[in-house]
């Protein structure tokens, strides 16, 4: 009996249903003791630890505290994912992260000016102490801050503001210090904020929509550079001081609120913060940006979680303190699993969407059979192979024509790939995005021109490189916006021509989206600073809006 080709655009709904009925429950692996409130995300998102008795293969998720090795990240399988991407610790060192923001600062200008003036030592004390010097004499004495590169937890970290009192042994960053930072109640704080990276290339970043507030237990003064418990807002060490338990002044008892009780009390004092966030959000989306063409663009089964350090001066402007590497997902107080738990699990969630599922139970069955949604699968794609073999160079820009139009094609692409050097300056960085756009309109209109004038073509080989052009990228589903509690913050547009951008070599152009987000911050700021409060808005052309008291929002 002749049996009908199954339909190479749909599947059989019932058969879909009944088989995700029948997928089993997810793994999960872990090297270390597993955190209290990752062990119960884990289960509430139906999954479940691998044993010794199954496949060494059969897990979807493993997470660990610290990096994976490079074998980890080659033999990774379709359905699994890792919780950290190769070389994506490159924020995360203060050393490294202070290194890198020196340098964007340079090339980019003010748009990176949201990390206070640093200095690693020992390689930087001759230009620390220039600068030391040069500052003392203008304004007096300035406060600093030391803090070892390789230690957390507000380990090893001191003030001082005298050349004598600074000692150290070993990597080192010297800070300036935000000596003028918001207060409440007298109260220093941080903000905790957590962002989602789930992929490079092309970029993601997702922001959740609460955090932690961390707060100081003693009252800030300025001229007592000892009191650790009044300058840091480390939990490891309020914890231990006197005042934790202490019902404290407008802040109550412990030394914690969520980012939802913060925009509360904004809301009840009348402060408009919606800058601050903005800012904010964009702050991470710079930061992460800095290491994104390091990243190879094969690591596709990745998903990574930063915590975002970042304090508030009197002017409610946002400053970069550090970027966390795994952070801690310890249960001190309630406030702990009001924020992390929802987080973790949302997390979770956005590491399943990148599955792709089903997964087969051992390689034997694997070999052995397909499922009935990969034979379709697999019909499907050698049927596009089949009947439209001719035109997926199409959209590759390459062709096969004639001797002189060849030689065109090619004069064409050698005087558009002559970029011209930057000497770290905004104004030839923009030139250079200008022209970057150029060359893909020249390109896009020569293509157009060619179809129009030429009906019948032969076509090349998919190894063929004559022409390298930027990749294609869908633009976002409205799915993707909003993951649970966590927002998409970048791409800011949904426009594959504005930031998602790639470069020739196919990494991100990160000058075109520096220069988007600056102007994107620029129309923001002078609304609030030439506006009433009842005018002000944010620039719409984000697709999120997190607006007050209200969280993230897509636009209509």
């Amino acid at each position: 009996h002749d049996k009908k080709k199954p339909s190479c655009c749909c599947f059989n709904t019932e058969a879909c249903t009944s088989m995700s009925q029948k997928q089993p429950r997810l793994l999960y692996k872990i090297d270390q003791g597993i955190p209290q409130l990752l062990y119960k995300a884990l289960q509430q998102g139906q999954f479940r630890e691998v044993t010794d008795k199954q496949n060494h293969d059969s897990w979807n998720l493993y997470w660990k505290a610290c990096g994976f090795t490079h074998s980890d990240y080659k033999n990774v399988k379709a359905w699994q994912i890792l919780n950290h991407f190769p070389k994506g610790n490159t924020i995360t060192r203060k050393d490294s992260l202070a290194r890198c923001l020196k340098r964007m600062r340079m090339v980019y200008g003010t748009v990176y000016n949201f990390f206070p003036v640093s200095f690693n030592l020992p390689n930087d004390y001759t230009k620390f102490l220039s600068y030391f010097t040069k500052i003392q004499s203008k304004k007096g004495k300035q406060v600093w801050i030391c803090k070892p590169s390789d230690l957390s937890r507000g380990r090893g970290i001191f003030l001082f503001n005298c050349l004598s009192d600074l000692l150290y042994d070993g990597s080192t960053v010297v800070q300036r210090y935000i000596d003028d930072p918001y207060l409440i109640g007298g109260y220093k704080f941080d903000l905790r904020l957590y962002a989602v990276v789930t992929s490079y290339h092309p970029l993601r970043i997702y922001i959740h929509q609460d955090g932690l507030v961390r707060f100081s237990t003693e009252k800030y003064t300025g001229s007592v550079l000892h009191n650790l418990y009044a300058h840091l807002t480390n939990t490891s060490i309020n914890r231990n001081g006197p005042n934790y338990n202490m019902d404290k002044e407008r802040i109550g008892a412990g030394c914690k609120w969520s980012i939802s009780q913060l925009r509360a009390y904004f809301q009840q004092c009348s402060i408009d913060d919606r800058l601050a966030w903005e800012r904010i959000k964009h702050m991470v989306s710079l930061t992460i940006l800095m290491q994104a063409n390091s990243i190879p663009e094969s690591a596709k089964q990745s998903v990574e979680l930063y915590g975002f350090d970042i304090i508030l001066d009197h002017k409610l402007k946002p400053w970069l303190l550090e970027v966390n590497f795994t952070p801690a997902l310890g249960n001190d107080c309630p406030t702990d699993v009001a924020v992390k738990l929802p987080m973790l699990i949302d997390f979770l969630a956005l590491a399943k969407c990148k599955m792709h599922l089903p997964r087969p139970a051992t390689d034997h069955c694997r070999s052995r059979k397909r499922s009935t949604f990969r034979n379709a699968q697999h019909r499907e794609e050698q049927e596009e192979i089949e009947d439209d073999n001719q035109f997926d160079d199409v959209f590759r820009n390459r062709f096969i024509m004639d001797p002189e139009e060849t030689e065109y094609m090619k004069n064409i692409e050698r005087k558009f790939t002559r970029i011209p050097d930057i000497k770290n300056t905004t104004s030839i960085i923009e030139q250079n995005s200008l022209e970057t756009d150029s060359v893909n309109s020249t390109k896009c209109s020569s293509v157009a021109s060619h179809l129009s004038n030429k009906h019948s073509l032969k076509f090349r080989s998919k190894s063929s490189n004559s022409f390298r052009n930027t990749p294609f990228h869908a633009p976002i589903a409205p799915s993707e916006y909003k993951v649970g509690g966590f927002y998409l913050t970048y791409p800011i547009s949904n426009n594959n021509d504005s930031t998602l951008m790639f470069s020739k070599a196919g990494g991100i152009d990160v000058a075109k989206v520096v220069s988007e987000i600056r102007n994107t911050l620029r129309i923001s700021e002078t609304n609030f600073k030439f506006l009433q409060p009842e005018r002000r808005q944010l620039y719409e052309r984000t697709v999120i809006k997190w607006n007050v008291m209200s969280g993230f929002k897509t636009n209509p």
